[in-house]
């Protein structure tokens, strides 16, 4: 693009107040490029603003975004703590950060949508942020960072935000009186007391597992329900003033035990209950005093059993959403389960699944609870279908009228993706990791879209598609550059990648893609490679491809051969053969490192082969604990979880060999 820009005023995009700002100023690199790239006295980041991806030297580029009012749910009883909910609301109203920590379950989140509920009468305004789906990557501050920076300004960052730019962008931007939650956050308190720091006008509410509060008076604990309250919760929950009867024949004491005094399970045992055959006849012909329903069998009280047997008893819709959101374990929006099922009337159902309590309804998204997870597998029902999800998604990927809402966790392309690998559908893998990984960076993911770019690799050499395998092998490193802080990745990635996969549907939808931005330099890559950027834009035809090439390093090609006889085993059937097959891995790993040369190659190797080891020992002794029931999982469950486990070490083992070699 050339020419001269008029500057926009403060209400335009944050893209446009971002190249504008940018226009015509040569950008210098100082140093190594990793990481937040230097640019003067401002660092470089990428956003993806909703038409392009933008490279931004400064947050106060982009404009804040007003808080929305906070949401407002329903009033609910939480049986006997409105004293916990009155002391946060306290804390918040008078300018201070709370937090509300105990051990999963005891309703941590039912208590913050209260004190949510309370502070929303008062017209306050703020965000709630939900932990990400799956466990690929950790939370950490500066995800956290990326994360908050993301909602106040309305946008997603591809690197990671500059804590002190981002202290003075809020400073500037002046979000006082904000309100901003943060549900399941495990940060230790010296995290928690720089997250605070940077943001010193809005009040917090965390729940944590632990009290890591600076503030300690402003840590509560949340303890599981007395008992006292859970009879209270079972009687509202099944419709009946339960007496000493009622409780002795509904086994209740057994219940409360099982239950470890977690509001869901309550909850789950109520809807059970009222499943029963004795119950609905009690409900029909009313013979029974109020306070005396039927015994009922000890033998079915346990969470699982309880689950089991409202899982069995679903519609067959509420039954496949309930698979979906099982095999591929991330919530899902109500209005993209259709489309990973392949049944148009699924979507509804998950409104029987959440009456049943087997799901919970966390930030406009449908989870599995642990229990209904469990009994899926305690029933050994087929796995949903990948590649009717692949297909369903791609579909809807290609509608200009998709699902309304905002798109799945970037977590459920990757499950689905290495489902499809699992199964060995080669071609389909290749062609859904393709468009998905795009779709993952423009929701600032990027190593979700790095992930599913080594699985559409690993399915096109699979499937002898070497224009394919080519394009993963180009798609990997441009993502990687990109994220590691090269600008040229920015252009190339932009081009390469984001255009071809949502160029059409942008055209169409009235959007333009690109990197509007000039990029006058020539960058050293990561790999060694020169590449001069230019004007790039994704209409243009020139592409910005880094090319390496240097030698192979020391230690590289036993690595790769090491990697490759690991992918090209039988298939793993039990733990201990993954045990087994991973210490070869690992030994071979090691012993590539001592042939490397090159100092940061000996130290990947190396810390690599230890991760995995720790990794696999953990997942035996998981494995082990599992075994170690009533009722283990079926052989066919444990080998499909031991292949998973695999798969995910090949796929970490080769972008950890591709961080510090060139491709073969």
């Amino acid at each position: 693009m050339t020419g001269d820009r008029e500057v926009p005023d403060e209400a335009a995009p944050a893209g446009e107040r971002a190249r504008a700002a940018r226009d015509g100023a040569p950008v210098v690199v100082h140093g190594d490029v990793t990481g937040i790239v230097a640019t003067g006295a401002h660092s470089l980041n990428v956003i993806y603003d909703g038409r392009a991806l933008v490279e931004i030297t400064s947050l106060r580029d982009l404009t804040p975004r007003q808080p929305p009012p906070l949401p407002a749910a329903g009033r609910t009883t939480l049986f006997g703590r409105d004293a916990l909910v009155a002391d946060v609301v306290a804390r918040i109203r008078g300018g201070g950060s709370a937090q509300l920590y105990g051990k999963p379950g005891v309703g941590k989140k039912a208590v913050a949508a209260a004190v949510h509920r309370e502070l929303a009468v008062q017209g306050r305004r703020g965000h709630v942020l939900y932990p990400r789906t799956g466990a690929d990557e950790e939370e950490s501050l500066q995800t956290l960072y990326g994360r908050l920076a993301g909602a106040l300004f309305g946008t997603h960052f591809l690197r990671a935000v500059d804590e002190t730019q981002l202290r003075a962008a809020v400073a500037a931007a002046d979000f006082a009186g904000a309100h901003l939650t943060v549900i399941d956050c495990a940060l230790p308190q010296s995290d928690l007391t720089r997250l605070l720091e940077t943001f010193p006008g809005c009040t917090f509410l965390f729940t944590s597992p632990y009290a890591t509060l600076p503030d300690t008076e402003g840590a509560h604990p949340v303890r599981p329900l007395s008992r006292t309250a859970a009879v209270e919760l079972l009687s509202a929950e099944i419709g009946l003033p339960l007496g000493p009867a009622g409780l002795r024949n509904l086994q209740f004491d057994h219940v409360w035990r099982e239950s470890g005094g977690e509001p869901q399970r309550i909850c789950q045992y109520a809807q059970f209950i009222k499943g029963i055959d004795q119950w609905e006849r009690r409900v029909r012909e009313d013979g029974e005093p109020p306070d005396e329903p039927a015994p009922v069998d000890p033998a079915l009280l346990s969470p699982r059993r309880q689950a089991e047997a409202l899982a069995v008893a679903l519609s067959e819709p509420a039954r496949r959403a309930l698979l979906a959101l099982a095999t591929f374990g991330t919530a899902l929006p109500a209005a993209w389960i259709a489309p990973v099922t392949g049944y148009p009337q699924d979507g509804a159902a998950v409104a029987e699944l959440h009456d049943r309590r087997l799901v919970r309804h966390v930030g406009g998204a449908y989870g599995i609870t642990e229990d209904a997870a469990a009994a899926v597998r305690g029933q050994e029902w087929a796995p949903a279908a990948a590649a009717t999800a692949a297909e369903g998604l791609l579909a809807a990927f290609a509608r200009q009228d998709g699902p309304s809402g905002p798109e799945p966790d970037p977590y459920l392309f990757l499950a689905v993706a290495r489902a499809l690998v699992h199964e060995e559908r080669w071609a389909l893998a290749a062609r859904f990791a393709r468009t998905a990984g795009p779709r993952a960076l423009t929701q600032g993911r990027g190593q979700p879209a790095l992930q599913l770019y080594v699985l559409g690799r690993m399915a096109a050499a699979r499937s002898g598609l070497a224009k394919e395998v080519e394009f993963y092998d180009r798609a990997e490193k441009l993502t990687r550059d990109l994220l590691d802080g090269d600008k040229a990745g920015t252009a190339a990635v932009a081009a390469v990648l984001l255009a071809p996969a949502l160029g059409a549907a942008a055209v169409e939808g009235g959007k333009t893609l690109g990197f509007l931005g000039k990029l006058a330099a020539t960058v050293s890559t990561k790999t060694g490679a020169a590449v001069t950027a230019g004007a790039v834009v994704v209409a243009a035809t020139t592409v910005v491809v880094a090319v390496n090439a240097n030698a192979m390093p020391a230690g590289c090609k036993p690595a790769y051969a090491a990697l490759e006889a690991y992918s090209g085993s039988d298939k793993t059937r039990t733990y201990d053969q993954l045990a087994d097959d991973t210490r070869t891995l690992t030994s071979a790993l090691r012993s590539a490192a001592a042939e490397a040369s090159e100092a940061d190659i000996k130290s990947k190797f190396t810390q690599h082969a230890d991760g995995l080891d720790t990794e696999t020992a953990a997942a035996v002794r998981k494995n082990r604990e599992q075994m170690n029931v009533k009722y283990p999982p079926h052989p066919d469950v444990i080998a499909a979880l031991a292949g998973s486990e695999r798969l995910r070490h090949q796929i970490s083992t080769l972008q950890a060999i591709r961080a510090v070699c060139p491709s073969e």
